[in-house]
């Protein structure tokens, strides 16, 4: 069951890493022929911008996990959970 998961959550990275990788590629003119193509319900009244920064603080949400727990490794031989029960 621990390799479905496993293998379930690997599928899930490399299809994030590959729309990441198709998204950086996109022109800004691609990007807001996107948006324009986007159905209403898609939208939620937002505007270019607003969707912009949305999908920027999503991305910002998925990595800095992981970039928090890079950090600590390489300075201070720490994950997250050790590091957080050091001070009580």
């Amino acid at each position: 069951m621990a390799d479905q998961v496993q293998k379930t959550a690997q599928g899930a990275s490399d299809q994030v890493q590959q729309g990441t990788k198709q998204w950086e590629a996109m022109s800004e003119d691609q990007k807001k022929a996107t948006f324009d193509k986007l159905p209403a319900d898609q939208k939620k009244g937002k505007t270019y911008v607003e969707w912009i920064q949305e999908g920027y603080h999503h991305q910002y949400e998925n990595w800095m996990p992981w970039i928090e727990d890079q950090y600590l490794k390489w300075f201070s031989k720490d994950n997250k959970t050790s590091y957080a029960t050091k001070g009580t």
